[in-house]
């Protein structure tokens, strides 16, 4: 596990959501992942967003990832953003990048909140 505690079953909630919802890589289309190669991939670095927060929870920019992707490949962060923009739009990709950017902070106060939205989407 990535993280301990309460932060760590947060990830695990994530990335049993992305699981659940996804079969294929967002990035490479690779069909029907398995749970050793399915990642919950994010659009923008965890290390460079944050791992507390809000942003680097924002399931709009968390999507399925084969480990192919997600690790050599950096999050394949053009072709995320390619399809990112197809499915929400420029405004909103932009938005967010400008937020990541200017080191936009809003921190994870409830863990628990984020553990119960991924497990209710």
């Amino acid at each position: 596990m990535r993280y301990k505690g309460i932060k760590g079953k947060a990830w695990e909630a994530v990335k049993s959501w992305t699981r659940r919802i996804y079969k294929d890589c967002y990035t490479c289309s690779a069909k029907n992942l398995i749970s050793f190669n399915a990642n919950a991939g994010h659009y923008q670095p965890v290390a460079l967003v944050g791992s507390n927060n809000k942003l680097a929870w924002d399931c709009r920019f968390i999507r399925l990832t084969c480990s192919r992707c997600n690790g050599p490949g950096e999050g394949m962060q053009v072709i995320f953003r390619k399809n990112l923009v197809k499915e929400h739009g420029e405004k909103v990709v932009a938005e967010y990048d400008r937020q990541v950017k200017g080191k936009f902070v809003n921190p994870v106060k409830n863990w628990q909140e984020v553990i119960t939205h991924f497990e209710n989407l």
